[in-house]
């Protein structure tokens, strides 16, 4: 292998660590239900969460729920603790880490 193949390799790996992130994306798009943007300002010594609640009022099922991570490199993190796709309702847990900002777009699609 030449030097500019192995330089190569090695650029495309690093951007591939670097973009990874910790988006939750679960089930498909559909028409936008809900949709809020959440931005907690970083504390000293702790750690923010938020939860977010969504009932649909039309008992739709949900298809897909996005909660997109939008500082880079942060290390926070979205979990679903109830409901979801296939649920008319879903409830999702933001954690960010500790001293950080908590920024996430969540989406909520039937």
């Amino acid at each position: 292998m030449s030097l500019n193949s192995v330089l190569l390799v090695s650029v495309l790996a690093l951007c591939a660590y670097s973009a990874q992130g910790y988006d939750l994306q679960v089930g498909s798009t559909g028409v936008l239900a809900y949709s809020e943007k959440v931005s907690l300002s970083g504390i000293p010594f702790t750690t923010r969460t938020k939860n977010v609640f969504y009932t649909n009022p039309g008992n739709q099922l949900i298809r897909g729920v996005y909660a997109l991570d939008q500082d880079i490199g942060s290390k926070s993190k979205a979990t679903i603790t109830s409901g979801g796709v296939g649920f008319p309702f879903v409830n999702i847990r933001l954690k960010g880490t500790r001293n950080d900002p908590l920024t996430y777009q969540v989406q909520v699609f039937v």
